[in-house]
């Protein structure tokens, strides 16, 4: 017989499978008749026929949620044992976020379809996650048709700022045929982030082929944040406008001084405002729109804050010698966050287009994650 690669012991014929959330780990159990969980994956290996019992992996949702108690139990107990707890935002909870299934062709292969799950955090705040997500293919009456599994060891903490960020899970699927396992294909998958696994997971419509037989076929790796490389010029929410004929080329970063001005009158409990402000010092007029490229550092230039943009992009404007502009941000404070604080030493702002210019620099002496998970919200460039 074609001994399968993985397979998975049923009790009372429903198999549990689920990928921890906030951990390094993967857990698997069965519910028995009491709701206790045993362990049901095994290694591959040639065994007798009477000696494997695969699992209907075509169990209901409810009999999944029913299980989500015991993942959130397990996902804490491994995480505390997996790495000391981090600071940063509150963790993502699934209410709050959206997810997308974008395929990657430059990733597949015949046997293999690579896809990415990207998450979008739309709520106002920031929030954090940790580990895998739990991840589950159902069929269009809400069966699960197969579970997936964690791919790769090591996780980082991923932030999410407020109202947009994202971040991406780098999943594979095996092709049923390229394996010769029973299929189905799947109406949509659902996600699960909130660390109890009871918040009803996030849903998207996927219609892919999966093996509904007992053998592993989805991986899927840790969330990532996608907060762009340090200094990368922010992409605004609409393409960025091209200048106007008459208008001077766009500023650069060599033109500009920048200098960093608390705003205590604008601050609020747990939320610090801050005003940026460039100065053309050079003897050539230049145009600005859109968003600063911004990044908070410490004395020795590590980077211990990043910036989101918020709000929507301005009209292009010229700023003449010695003609100013302005940013206004905010940033929440450690203590809001409930992270180790330390102070940063400046910001370092990117104009020029290509974010290859080495930034206009002021001294910023306010209070970030020790992390590095602090990010400001900006708005858009202002002539003063």
């Amino acid at each position: 017989m074609n001994t399968k690669r993985v397979m998975f012991q049923a009790a009372v014929g429903v198999a549990l499978t689920v990928m921890l959330t906030g951990g390094s780990a993967l857990v698997a159990g069965a519910l028995d008749a009491g709701g206790a969980t045993a362990p049901t994956v095994a290694a591959s290996a040639p065994a007798p026929a009477a000696d494997v019992v695969t699992a209907d992996a075509r169990a209901t949702s409810a009999a999944v949620r029913a299980a989500n108690a015991d993942r959130g139990q397990a996902t804490a107990q491994a995480h505390k044992k997996d790495r000391p707890a981090q600071g940063g935002p509150v963790r993502c909870e699934d209410v709050q976020l959206t997810m997308d299934y974008v395929e990657r062709p430059d990733r597949s292969t015949s046997a293999t379809n690579a896809f990415d799950l990207v998450f979008t955090n739309t709520a106002s705040q920031p929030c954090s996650f940790d580990g895998w997500p739990g991840l589950v293919a159902e069929d269009v009456d809400g069966a699960t048709l197969t579970w997936a599994l964690a791919s790769g060891n090591t996780s980082k903490m991923a932030v999410l700022p407020p109202n947009g960020g994202r971040a991406v899970a780098e999943g594979t699927a095996e092709v049923p045929a390229a394996i010769g396992c029973a299929e189905a294909t799947s109406d949509h998958l659902r996600a699960y982030i909130s660390s109890d696994g009871a918040g009803g997971g996030i849903v998207d419509d996927v219609q892919i082929p999966v093996c509904i037989d007992g053998t592993w076929t989805l991986s899927l790796g840790p969330l990532t944040a996608l907060h762009g490389a340090p200094g990368e010029v922010t992409t605004p929410t609409e393409p960025e406008p091209e200048p106007e004929p008459e208008l001077p080329a766009k500023c650069q970063d060599e033109q500009l001084s920048l200098e960093f001005v608390p705003r205590p009158d604008r601050s609020a409990d747990g939320a610090d405002a801050f005003e940026f402000v460039f100065t053309n010092l050079s003897d050539t007029s230049c145009a600005m729109w859109g968003w600063p490229g911004l990044v908070v550092e410490s004395a020795d230039g590590t980077q211990v804050g990043s910036s989101w943009a918020v709000g929507a992009d301005g009209e292009p404007f010229v700023l003449a010698n010695g003609d100013v502009a302005t940013v206004f941000g905010t940033a929440l404070t450690p203590k809001s966050l409930s992270c180790e604080a330390i102070t940063a030493d400046h910001v370092r702002a990117y104009i020029t287009s290509d974010g290859a210019g080495p930034g206009a620099v002021a001294a910023a002496p306010f209070e970030v994650c020790a992390d590095g998970s602090s990010v400001l919200e900006i708005g858009a460039l202002t002539p003063a």
